[in-house]
C-alpha cells in the first residue's frame, strides 16, 4: 500500500509517511542469471535500440536490445587488477539482471513499507562536472530558533533541473533517472528534520521518525535556490536538518564516481523556549 504523496508537507508526525527505503530484498541470494533466458536472442529482431527512452516504442518490448546489454555485469570483479582486501564478489548476470526481482515483492511504483524489489534500471548518470551538490543556507549551523515560531528553510543546489516530480503514489522509483540537454539530473529535492535528542548524540536517529518533512517540488528562483516554510515552528529540542535530492521518480540521485563530495547537506540547530537566549537564528531567508 502506498503512503501519502511526498509533495505534501508532513509536520510533527514522527512515525508515519516516511519515504520507503530502497530495499534489495534477496540481494545476497545467488541469482546468477537463473531464469534469464533472453541472453542469446537479445539482438535478433529487436529494432528498439532506443528502448531506454521512457516514451519510445520499447513499452511493449520484453527483450534486451543489443545496444543495452552491459558486459560489466558478467564479472565478479575479482579477476580484475588489484582487488582490495576484503573485497567481495559482485553478483553476475548475462542479461542486465532483468529477472532479478522475479518471485519477489515488486516495488511496482508503490512505497511499500515492508520492503520490495525494484527492477527498473538506474538510468542516465551525469558527468563528474555535472554532479549534484547542495548547501543549506537557512537555518545556519548552530542557530537557535524560538519554539513554535514559523521559520524558512533555504537550500541552493548546483547541477539539477529542478521542479520535476512524478506521482509518488503510483510511480515511485518506476522510471530511470534522466538528464536534461545540459547533462544535469532532472528532479527535485526534499528536506527532513529529526529530533536528535541531545546536542552531541552518539546514536543514529530512527529513520522512521521525523519532526518535519517536505518535498520541494518547484524550481525555486530558476537558478538552484529553493525555500520552504516550517509553519508553526517546532518544539524545543536539538535538531538535524538534511536535504535529499531525488530524480523525477523520487529515487536518490546517482552519480558517476564513488570518490566525490556529497550531493546532499545537513546542518544542526536548536529550538529553544521563548526567552531562553537568542532564539531568532532561522527566522530569515
Amino acid at each position: 500500500m502506498a503512503v501519502a504523496a511526498e509533495a505534501a508537507t508532513i509536520h510533527h508526525t514522527p512515525t508515519i509517511n516516511r519515504l520507503s527505503r530502497r530495499q534489495n530484498g534477496g540481494g545476497n541470494r545467488k541469482n546468477n542469471g537463473g531464469g534469464n533466458g533472453n541472453t542469446g536472442g537479445n539482438a535478433g529482431g529487436n529494432n528498439n535500440a532506443g528502448g531506454g527512452n521512457n516514451n519510445g516504442g520499447g513499452a511493449t518490448e520484453t527483450c534486451i536490445a543489443a545496444g543495452a546489454l552491459q558486459t560489466g555485469s558478467f564479472s565478479t570483479g575479482q579477476n580484475d587488477t588489484g582487488p582490495a582486501d576484503g573485497q567481495v564478489n559482485s553478483l553476475t548476470d548475462q542479461a542486465n539482471f532483468v529477472n532479478f526481482c522475479n518471485g519477489k515483492t515488486l516495488t511496482n511504483g508503490l512505497q511499500i513499507r515492508t520492503g520490495s524489489c525494484n527492477g527498473i534500471v538506474m538510468g542516465e548518470i551525469p558527468a563528474t562536472n555535472k554532479m549534484v551538490s547542495t548547501k543549506i543556507t537557512n537555518p545556519k549551523n548552530n542557530d537557535k530558533i524560538t519554539e513554535k515560531t514559523t521559520f524558512n528553510i533555504a537550500v541552493t543546489i548546483n547541477n539539477m533541473q529542478l521542479g520535476s516530480f512524478t506521482n509518488a503514489q503510483n510511480t515511485y522509483y518506476s522510471a530511470p533517472q534522466q538528464l536534461d540537454g545540459a547533462g544535469q539530473v532532472i528532479g527535485h529535492t526534499h528536506v527532513t528534520i529529526q529530533d536528535m535528542g541531545s546536542e552531541n548524540p552518539t546514536t543514529p536517529p530512527d529513520g522512521e521518525k521525523f519532526a518535519f518533512f517536505k518535498g520541494i517540488n518547484d524550481d525555486g528562483n530558476g537558478n538552484g535556490a529553493l525555500t520552504t516554510e516550517v509553519t508553526g515552528g517546532l518544539p524545543a529540542a536539538f535538531y538535524r536538518l538534511c536535504s535529499m535530492a531525488g530524480a523525477s521518480n523520487h529515487q536518490p540521485v546517482i552519480m558517476a564516481v564513488a570518490q566525490r563530495g556529497a550531493q546532499d547537506d545537513c546542518i544542526y540547530f536548536e529550538v529553544v523556549a521563548a526567552g531562553a537566549g537568542n532564539g531568532n537564528g532561522g527566522a530569515g531567508a
